[in-house]
């Protein structure tokens, strides 16, 4: 894998995950795993138990999944760290709560 990508996906989704704190969105598992093992191998983790993460659903209520670690799986500069069904189930969990990037 690139580091040099994989680090800035890391700081893009802590960044993500400083402003979803500001608006009331704590995320304290996702951080302490992305403080541990790095934001790509946490979002491949909970993509492979194929779940959402940490205040997906609060970011949904508030309209801003743009925070979430799946919008930023989904955004093209970070395509080459996931595979094709990574990006994919990421995308439909979006859509499902009307996230359209445009």
């Amino acid at each position: 894998m690139n580091d040099k990508l994989e680090q800035a996906f890391t700081e893009a989704l802590t960044k993500a995950m400083d402003e979803a704190d500001g608006l009331g969105v704590a995320q304290k598992r996702l951080r302490a795993d992305v403080e541990r093992f790095g934001g790509a191998a946490c979002a491949r983790e909970l993509l492979k138990k194929q779940r959402r993460s940490d205040g997906f659903e609060a970011l949904s209520d508030l309209g801003r999944l743009d925070l979430s670690l799946e919008a930023l799986v989904t955004a093209g500069k970070f395509g080459s760290l996931f595979t094709d069904d990574e990006v994919n189930q990421c995308f439909t969990a979006l859509c499902d709560n009307n996230y359209y990037r445009i």
